[in-house]
């Protein structure tokens, strides 16, 4: 099996809330608003450690990033050592004889209203050759939904489709994209206040390998958000 998680842990303190994912046991960790300690902390809050870890932030916003961690020993390589794009961070991964991509994004608010909440955007299309030499897996926050006004969504989809990249979350549960009945995010950390913004997308072919797709329990002292949980039979 291949586990592959999700997750925004709210404004840093990772290695204190790690434990709330590491009890998952993920292959692949993705995890967004990482503080920059996290490289120097030895020992994570709970019983597991990571094998693997590893974050880049924005030098204009570096108190904040993504990480990405694997509690398995999953034999993990980052791509882009020189001139990484922050939200966009590309490794490569391999399980027994399975070699795939990794990609792992969090798109924000910018002051440029032309890259505003389009981070993912920009890296497909920047390494769009990159994604089409290996299956590619692409997780993480994309603070977008279908139903929202604008046409960052549909410009998205646009991108992924043509290479091959499908909801894990749609697939299984069947449901369109703007309907989700599951959410991942309780903006400010009103219960209420739901919506699905944090997803992972698949090669055409996993899709019929998927077990299980499903979204962790809402801790409102941890996170407004939630982990979102794919396993695979590859």
């Amino acid at each position: 099996m291949l586990r592959l998680v999700t997750w925004n842990c709210r404004i840093g303190g990772f290695r204190y809330k790690a434990a709330h994912v590491a009890q998952l046991r993920p292959d692949l960790l993705a995890v967004q608003e990482v503080e920059r300690r996290v490289m120097q902390e030895l020992i994570f809050g709970g019983e597991h450690q990571p094998t693997y870890r590893d974050r880049v932030g924005d030098p204009a916003f570096p108190r904040r990033a993504i990480g990405v961690f694997s509690y398995t020993g999953l034999d993990i390589r980052a791509v882009d050592l020189e001139a990484p794009l922050p939200a966009f961070r590309r490794y490569v991964a391999r399980k027994a004889d399975l070699e795939f991509n990794v990609i792992a994004t969090w798109t924000a608010d910018t002051n440029d209203r032309a890259t505003r909440y389009r981070q993912a955007h920009q890296g497909i299309e920047a390494h769009s050759g990159w994604i089409r030499e290996r299956p590619t897996v692409l997780l993480g926050d994309l603070n977008d939904n279908a139903s929202y006004k604008g046409t960052r969504w549909t410009d998205f989809m646009a991108l992924l489709q043509p290479l091959g990249l499908f909801s894990a979350y749609h697939h299984f549960y069947s449901e369109a994209p703007g309907s989700e009945t599951r959410p991942t995010h309780f903006y400010r950390g009103v219960e209420t206040a739901r919506f699905h913004l944090d997803y992972c997308f698949l090669p055409a072919e996993w899709l019929s390998r998927i077990e299980d797709v499903r979204v962790g329990a809402f801790s409102p002292e941890i996170s407004d958000h939630v982990p979102l949980i794919v396993d695979l039979d590859l």
